[in-house]
């Protein structure tokens, strides 16, 4: 109800008809391995969103789905990883993949479990009703959220993240841009930033926010809410044959009814494919 539409068949036909209208799928031969996808409430982003969501073609095979998101709520070392049952959204429960998640944390003591960090995260949550109507049929999930700041800790996710990169399953990173500059400012300060993500440089990532930040450009209190989440696939994609994909941008000035061209929010996607 705030996000989203509060009552399942409403929903349903909400995500349809964004899929409808949003961009269509441009390499239809080849599914991306991730995607960058926005996460406000679905009347702002939600075109945004689908049109990354639509990369993925019709009725698509992936087994797993891992989400990447980092916290809105609660700062903490590493990522945290849910575990304590399933998820469940108006189109019915996603089972979590708990042999995946298990072995993650075995891995490497930066995966934790928590079950709070989960509780009141939207940037994961909304990611889930796209993936139920796109996809189709049953899928494993392991939802992952990040409390770093840490671009070091990002690096040391992603050594035990990369083996997962990998056909039939999909990574989905939850991010925004631009957060509360002016219209202008926010595409051109998201073009930037969209450039240095196609880059699959990391450290151009990192200086790029960096220099963003210097700017001091008016109301822009960062330029990529979740970017340890995308600095993450960064170190994932960086030594392996991946490229970048710009697929769709707007912001929340472009919403005709209660679009504020003074202080906006940036919503890009962004497909990665083998090469």
């Amino acid at each position: 109800g705030q996000f989203y539409p509060g009552e399942p068949s409403i929903l349903r036909s909400e995500v349809t008809r964004l899929l409808k209208m949003a961009k269509p799928c441009t390499q239809k031969q080849t599914i991306p391995l991730a995607i960058i996808v926005p996460h406000a409430g679905y009347i702002f982003s939600g075109i945004t969103a689908a049109s990354a969501y639509n990369q993925l073609g019709p009725e698509p095979y992936i087994e797993r789905v891992f989400i990447l998101a980092s916290s809105h709520q609660m700062h903490y070392q590493g990522a945290n990883i849910y575990r304590s049952g399933d998820y469940e959204t108006l189109l019915g429960i996603i089972k979590i993949d708990h042999e995946t998640i298990d072995s993650l944390c075995n891995a490497n003591t930066l995966f934790t479990y928590r079950e709070d960090a989960h509780l009141f995260e939207h940037s994961l949550e909304v990611q889930l009703p796209f993936l139920q109507v796109i996809l189709n049929k049953p899928f494993n999930l392991i939802p992952i959220i990040l409390g770093t700041h840490s671009a070091e800790e990002c690096s040391l996710l992603a050594e035990t993240l990369s083996p997962h990169l990998a056909k039939s399953n999909l990574f989905i990173i939850s991010s925004d841009f631009s957060h509360y500059p002016s219209y202008n400012d926010a595409i051109e300060n998201d073009r930037i930033t969209t450039n240095a993500i196609l880059s699959n440089d990391p450290n151009h990532l990192i200086n790029t926010l960096e220099e963003n930040r210097r700017l001091e450009i008016p109301g822009l209190i960062t330029s990529l809410c979740s970017w340890t989440s995308v600095l993450t696939l960064l170190y994932m994609t960086q030594q392996r044959a991946f490229s970048y994909h710009w697929i769709d941008y707007q912001n929340s000035g472009d919403q005709t009814i209660y679009g504020d061209r003074k202080r906006v929010v940036g919503y890009s996607s962004i497909a990665i494919y083998e090469k």
